[in-house]
C-alpha cells in the first residue's frame, strides 16, 4: 500500500519543481507568505518544506532578509564539470566506432522532439523536457559502446550537477543553440567523420558555462 504524502512532503515537492524547472530563479527571494497563499497551506510546512530543501543546498536562509533559492557555486559546478566532461568526451569517442543507424535515428528523434518542445511547451515547462531529450541523445550515442559502468558515473555526475543543469535548459541561449548542436553531432555521425563527432561534442559541451555565467556567484 502507498503511503499518502503528507502536507510537508507535497509543498516540498511543489517548491522543489518551481526551483528546478526555472521558476524561481537562483538568488531571488522565497516569501512564505506568499507561497503559503499560492499554495493554500499555513506557513509551517512550508518553513519545513525549506529546510528539508536548505538540506539538499537548493535554497538557504539569511538572517534578516528570509528565504532564497541559492545561488550557483561556479568553483562546485567546475567541479563537477571537470569529471563531466572527460566522460562525456571519452564515451564519444570509444562509442563512435560501434554507433549504429538504429542509434542515430533514435538520436535524431530525440532532437526532433527537443526542437517540437522548443516550438510547443510554455516556458515553464521547457527545462524539464529538454533535459529529458538531451539525455537521451547523449546516452543513445554513449550506450552505443556498451560499458554501463561508466554511463551510471555519467548519470551519477548530471544527476549531481541537476540544478546546474535545470538553470541551464531554462535559458534562452541554450533554448538557441540545443537543437542545432546536436543536428551538428547527428550529422557528423552519419558521415562517419570521428574528427568532427569530436569537435561537434566539444563544441556543445563548451555552451553550458556561457549559459549559466549570469546566474554564478563569483564568492562562492
Amino acid at each position: 500500500m502507498v503511503k499518502p504524502k503528507t502536507l510537508t512532503e507535497a509543498v516540498y515537492e511543489d517548491i522543489k519543481q518551481w526551483i528546478l524547472e526555472g521558476e524561481i530563479t537562483p538568488g531571488s527571494k522565497i516569501s512564505l507568505e506568499d507561497t503559503a497563499s499560492r499554495l493554500e497551506v499555513s506557513m509551517t510546512p512550508i518553513r519545513e518544506a525549506l529546510t528539508k530543501l536548505q538540506q539538499e543546498g537548493l535554497v538557504e536562509y539569511i538572517p534578516r532578509a528570509g528565504w532564497r533559492a541559492s545561488k550557483l557555486s561556479k568553483k562546485t559546478y567546475f567541479k563537477y564539470r571537470e569529471l563531466q566532461l572527460l566522460l562525456e568526451l571519452t564515451l564519444t569517442e570509444l562509442a563512435f566506432p560501434y554507433v549504429t543507424d538504429e542509434a542515430i535515428k533514435s538520436m535524431e528523434e530525440a532532437n526532433e522532439r527537443l526542437r517540437y518542445f522548443l516550438e510547443t511547451l510554455p516556458k515553464k515547462e521547457l527545462p524539464r523536457a529538454l533535459l529529458k531529450e538531451n539525455d537521451t541523445i547523449h546516452m543513445t550515442l554513449f550506450s552505443c559502446y556498451g560499458n554501463e559502468v561508466m554511463t551510471n558515473m555519467l548519470q551519477n555526475v548530471w544527476d549531481s550537477m541537476s540544478y546546474y543543469r535545470m538553470v541551464m535548459f531554462s535559458t534562452d541561449y541554450y533554448r538557441e543553440i540545443g537543437y542545432k548542436d546536436h543536428e551538428q553531432i547527428i550529422k557528423a555521425l552519419k558521415k562517419k567523420d570521428a574528427q568532427a563527432v569530436r569537435y561537434a561534442m566539444e563544441h556543445h559541451l563548451s555552451e553550458g558555462p556561457i549559459c549559466l555565467e549570469e546566474n554564478f556567484d563569483e564568492e562562492l
